[in-house]
């Protein structure tokens, strides 16, 4: 369980109790209930307050990729990492994004003094990097020095949106 988003399981728990116990609904079959498993997508998140009130975010995605069964995912792109947290004040921040093979985000990790919407950094697992604008790019050039920053400008605000996921799957 310590794998799935609590949010998910107890909705999907609670449908299907409901499901079970619904007197107007016709009983199905136990043995179709029984054999089907519930698939989980929702990211896991974890969170804290650290010494010198520093805020702790790490939220990861329940689905790695898995290209063929039994084989490891080859890292071809490297972490995006945005460190100007001085720990001896806690103030700043620390961000940090990893991808995975085919560039979807697979976690994000946040410390800082600032205090930042949860939900906003939930819905960058699982978008692909070439929504946040060409970020991890110029980062690495140098353009963009604070990603935190950057992701607060105007454009970033759709990304934050609640049906913004479901916009880029309806794109597709």
């Amino acid at each position: 369980m310590d794998r799935y988003n609590g949010r998910e399981m107890g909705s999907r728990l609670a449908r299907s109790v409901f499901d079970i116990h619904d007197p107007h609904q016709p009983s199905a079959g136990e043995s179709e209930q029984d054999e089907e498993l519930p698939l989980f997508f929702l990211p896991q998140g974890q969170g804290s307050v650290l010494p010198n009130d520093i805020i702790y975010y790490h939220i990861k995605t329940t689905n790695p990729l898995i290209l063929k069964p039994g084989e490891q995912e080859v890292k071809n792109r490297s972490d995006l990492t945005c460190d100007n947290l001085d720990c001896s004040t806690g103030k700043g921040h620390f961000i940090k994004f990893t991808f995975n093979s085919i560039g979807l985000i697979d976690s994000v990790t946040y410390m800082g003094d600032e205090e930042i919407i949860l939900q906003s950094l939930w819905s960058f697992v699982g978008l692909h990097e070439n929504y946040l604008n060409e970020l991890t790019e110029r980062y690495d050039n140098g353009i963009i020095s604070n990603a935190v920053e950057f992701l607060s400008e105007n454009w970033a605000i759709a990304l934050y949106h609640e049906w913004f996921g479901d916009f880029c799957l309806r794109m597709r």
